[in-house]
């Protein structure tokens, strides 16, 4: 058996649609004898001794995808009690890494000032119509190229403050990210987190600063309650329309649309060139979590926001590198590993599934064939009881007819016989003559009485007994029905279960890919002597796989072969 591999299909949701070691084998190309952890730690400390700096905490956002996989359950449906407003007399608990910078961060971000207005316990704030407090999204399977998911960028805004005593753990995965300075917006609400280390969720703006999703909220709010009708920015700049998309659903930006007049810039993301790298940084940042180094790919800056043609030019031929080019060859060849194990993980899921219902639904069909034959039995067995009970009633009353003939004879013999002068017939025994005579009368219509309330008593327990069957068989459809939506829900849990997963782990491939292009990068201007600004895009990812399942060669063959199994059954 291969390595992760199962024995049974009921095991599968448990035992590897989640194991980690078959995508390390499969889709990383990871020997037996080293995992994820160890790659990570391969490439962190490459990266260390070239200088990169790289944390060795993890600044773990609360909307992190990475969270929602570890929390969800099937009715974990996204509830909030607290609005937007109400965090705005109420510590978080959740504090950056110590360094230099936390007693200033801390002091600014939670000042003892009085202008602090009384946490509300109003459910949602809404202004001209807007709802900041939205619930998010159920998650959805995708199948698109995007790492995060309309519902991954729609996750509730409010986890902070339901979890105020997260702390940072620390860890060699490839989520760990470079220090950053932070920036500090004088123009920016003091409720406004501006965090100094780059989260892979939190992408940067122009201005250098980087914003949750939480934040970002925020800013919407201060711009839908002043009464200059501007759009909601960021140190004078207005917010990316990818940045809003990344905290705001669709039904929220159409109702900030009309609310607000966003400008070219906010509305559409390509204003300027300078907004076009801005609405792409955003994208890949998200989608990535891009770990790339500040000073060699950092946000533009306003002095600087475009690249120069001679700084293109330099970016381009750095490009034409044969160790670049090789290190993107593998990149796009993992790429397709991961989409293709992933396609293969949906289907052995909806496969299992799928035999799981075709189980249950031949299950039913064969039990209720069983009872039917049963019943059928069971109402013979009750037929051929009741005639033998009104045989054995007939057979009794022709008894009875015969005992009542031979008592008359007997007393018409002492009444009226031949010797009857040799004793004395008194007038009672002649009264006892006539009752017999009546009694014999009334046998037949005695009889016809038995008979009919015997009959009438076998019919009613025929009709109990087919009515306790159908109510069997209706019983077993109603169990059917509540299995068939456990079933459901389960692989609905499952589906979005995977859908997070795959996209965690995408964005640890894509942060692994981003450090190792930086460790590139590094070595190419260490040996070239040259330097050159602006981040190095990656591929995309593929929309479809590109190679057909592996087949008997992965770990989920069992699972493949349901389909078939399910083929030559049918």
């Amino acid at each position: 058996m291969q390595p992760g591999g199962v024995g049974e299909p009921s095991d599968f949701p448990s035992a590897t649609l989640f194991d980690d070691s078959i995508y390390q084998r499969e889709a990383l190309s990871l020997p037996e004898s080293k995992n994820e952890d160890d790659l990570d730690q391969e490439i962190l400390e490459e990266a260390q001794q070239l200088g990169i700096a790289v944390s060795q905490y993890l600044a773990p956002d609360p909307h992190d995808i990475s969270t929602a996989l570890s929390t969800f359950t099937v009715s974990s449906e996204p509830r909030s009690s607290m609005s937007v407003r109400s965090h705005e007399s109420h510590s978080t608990g959740f504090t950056s890494d110590p360094s230099r910078n936390s007693k200033d961060q801390c002091v600014e971000n939670h000042p003892a000032s009085p202008s602090f207005a009384p946490p509300r316990s109003s459910i949602s704030i809404e202004n001209r119509g807007f709802s900041v407090d939205g619930p998010r999204p159920a998650m959805r399977h995708a199948h698109s190229s995007s790492t995060t998911s309309k519902a991954g960028s729609t996750r509730s805004l409010l986890l902070v403050s339901e979890s105020p005593g997260l702390k940072r753990r620390r860890g060699s995965s490839l989520l760990s990210m470079f220090r950053r300075e932070s920036q500090q917006c004088s123009s920016c609400s003091a409720r406004v987190r501006h965090s100094h280390h780059v989260n892979p969720f939190t992408p940067r703006l122009l201005c250098g600063h980087s914003l949750t999703k939480y934040a970002i909220r925020i800013h919407v709010q201060d711009a839908l309650e002043r009464h200059d009708h501007a759009p909601p920015s960021c140190c004078g700049r207005p917010l990316p329309r990818p940045a809003l998309e990344m905290a705001l659903t669709e039904a929220e930006l159409d109702s900030l649309a009309k609310a607000l007049p966003l400008s070219g810039e906010a509305e559409t993301g390509i204003h300027t060139k300078a907004s076009e790298e801005s609405a792409v940084e955003f994208t890949s940042q998200a989608e990535s979590q891009s770990l790339v180094s500040p000073a060699e790919s950092g946000p533009p800056s306003p002095s600087h926001p475009v690249k120069t043609p001679e700084e293109c030019a330099r970016l381009e031929k750095a490009m034409e590198d044969e160790r670049f080019r090789a290190l993107r060859t593998l990149q796009t060849e993992q790429l397709n590993k991961i989409v293709s194990f992933e396609a293969r993980q949906r289907q052995a899921l909806l496969l299992y599934y799928e035999q799981s219902r075709s189980k249950l639904s031949s299950a039913l069909a064969r039990n209720k064939a069983e009872r039917t034959n049963q019943h059928a039995q069971h109402l013979e067995q009750l037929e051929e009881m009741q005639v033998a009970a009104e045989h054995d009633l007939r057979r009794a009353q022709v008894q009875e007819n015969q005992n009542m003939a031979t008592a008359l004879k007997y007393m018409e013999a002492y009444c009226n016989g031949p010797n009857s002068s040799e004793h004395t017939v008194s007038e009672e025994d002649r009264k006892k003559l006539k009752r017999q005579h009546v009694v014999q009368d009334s046998l037949p219509r005695k009889h016809d009485s038995a008979i009919n309330v015997l009959r009438s008593k076998q019919e009613k327990d025929v009709k109990v007994q087919i009515h306790n069957q159908h109510t069997e068989l209706v019983q077993m459809d109603l169990d059917f029905e509540k299995e068939m939506e456990q079933l459901e829900m389960k692989f609905h849990k499952d589906s979005s279960k995977l859908d997070v997963l795959a996209e965690v782990r995408r964005g640890k491939a894509i942060a692994r890919w981003d450090l190792k292009v930086e460790i590139w990068r590094r070595q190419f201007e260490k040996q070239q002597e040259t330097c050159f600004d602006g981040s190095i895009p990656h591929p995309d990812w593929p929309a479809t796989p590109t190679e057909e399942p592996a087949g008997d060669t992965t770990a989920l063959a069992p699972y493949f072969q349901l389909q078939h199994h399910s083929a030559a059954a049918t």
